[in-house]
């Protein structure tokens, strides 16, 4: 008997709008890696008229707010809601998230945090309230499905992140921005996003792909009580920054044990599913696929470390562990995860142009991340500095924009047959199991 491991392609009435929903996600990663392009010319050249703390509010928050979310909320409502009488209530929440993120755009660049960028950002948080309430809603309530049970504590994580956010300005104004609670307010806002909101998503979103029409994927209880328990321990090496104590690094190294654990748990029987090792090629979108995957295991690896007292410090001293890092959640699993679902579902093109820009993507954050680390390193150990690491750095990230723009090109050119069609017959063939 076969059993296909993709889902049929997607295919809803509004699919001009989650066409449109992909195009605005690429195009404002397109302009985080710009605002990030800027930030790396500071360190070889003058750039006049901006500041590098502005550019640098830009880039995480575009990158963050703007990618990301809609990366991930945009294949989440693809997934997962099926009525079309839902489009309206769906577009006016993209919108919403459209213009708010077009003024944080405008706006951090030219005043940094100021009343237009909070302005805006605080207008992002209330839509994305709005998502969270009616995607729960169409989400449904059903019990003993893992991919709906991840998906169900993504969006509460995202809604708990958001209290870090509401924390800090009355921090800021009774206590200042230089005391601790004020830290641990924003760290608190990206913990919960990188690993709860974004991870607990892609995590769903490869069981239910890996489950297709008729397959469950189904963990021990434990699985899911460890991976919260991980998610919450794993913020006391925020605390240990202002509180460095013993305690606290046991607690965290608790906690990145017991997600590796549960990283083993969830992503074991979905590689097995994903890639059967059939004899069949591995096609292009699987590839993607494949390198997201390789990028979570390899946060989970890397978390591990810090088990070590000396890695655990190293972890937030050591600026090229922390860059490091946030790209390897950010532009390493959720991009290459999230996008690799997409592609293989066909609400992303794939094209010649998307084709060589997934690819030129690909080698751009494998290079840099060989430069931040290994730069890292280097400082760790006090072995001096890496020849001409700034320039380096630049023209890898100089890599960025133009593997996207491809991808924007590839995403543009596809007309709906495309884009929406049935699977060709090559990737049929790959994704069936015997």
């Amino acid at each position: 008997m076969k059993t296909a491991l993709l889902n049929q392609p997607y295919q809803w009435s509004s699919e001009g709008l989650i066409r449109k929903w992909m195009r605005w996600a690429l195009f404002f990663f397109l302009m985080a890696s710009l605002f990030g392009l800027a930030m790396r010319y500071f360190f070889i050249g003058d750039l006049p008229y901006f500041e590098y703390t502005h550019l640098l509010h830009a880039h995480s928050h575009i990158a963050l707010l703007g990618w990301g979310y809609l990366l991930v909320t945009g294949c989440l409502v693809s997934l997962y809601v099926k009525n079309p009488t839902r489009t309206k209530t769906y577009k006016v929440l993209f919108t919403g998230s459209i213009v708010s993120t077009l003024g944080m755009m405008a706006s951090f660049p030219v005043q940094g945090y100021g009343l237009y960028s909070i302005t805006f950002s605080t207008l992002h948080l209330l839509f994305s309230y709005g998502f969270a309430y009616h995607f729960l809603k169409d989400l449904g309530s059903s019990k003993g499905k893992l991919d709906k049970t991840l998906i169900r504590f993504s969006i509460w994580w995202m809604l708990l992140s958001s209290l870090g956010l509401w924390a800090i300005a009355p921090i800021g104004a009774i206590l200042g921005k230089l005391h601790p609670l004020y830290t641990l307010s924003v760290q608190w806002f990206l913990h919960f996003q990188f690993n709860g909101w974004f991870i607990y998503a892609l995590l769903g979103m490869l069981v239910y792909l890996a489950q297709g029409r008729s397959m469950r994927i189904q963990v021990n209880p434990w699985v899911m009580v460890s991976l919260h328990l991980s998610l919450i321990c794993t913020y006391a090496l925020t605390v240990t920054w202002h509180l460095p104590t013993a305690g606290l690094l046991s607690i965290n190294a608790i906690g990145v044990s017991l997600q590796f654990l549960a990283y083993i748990s969830i992503l074991y029987p979905v590689f097995k599913k994903l890639f059967p090792f059939s004899g069949l090629p591995i096609v292009y979108e699987e590839k993607i696929l494949y390198a997201g995957l390789l990028f979570l295991g390899l946060k989970a690896l890397i978390q591990l470390t810090l088990v070590f007292p000396d890695a655990a410090a190293a972890s937030h001293e050591v600026r090229g562990f922390v860059i490091g890092f946030i790209h390897l959640i950010m532009l390493g699993a959720i991009s290459f995860g999230v996008g690799g679902i997409l592609l293989m579902r066909k609400i992303l093109p794939s094209s010649m142009e998307s084709r060589w820009g997934w690819t030129l993507l690909l080698a751009a954050f494998v290079f840099s991340e060989l430069l931040l680390f290994t730069q890292g390193l280097m400082q760790w150990q006090q072995w001096g500095t890496l020849p001409n690491y700034h320039k380096l750095i630049f023209y890898a990230s100089a890599l960025f924009p133009v593997s996207l723009g491809l991808i924007g090109l590839g995403s543009l050119r596809a007309t709906p047959s495309k884009s929406f069609s049935k699977l060709s017959p090559k990737t049929e063939k790959a994704v069936l199991v015997h």
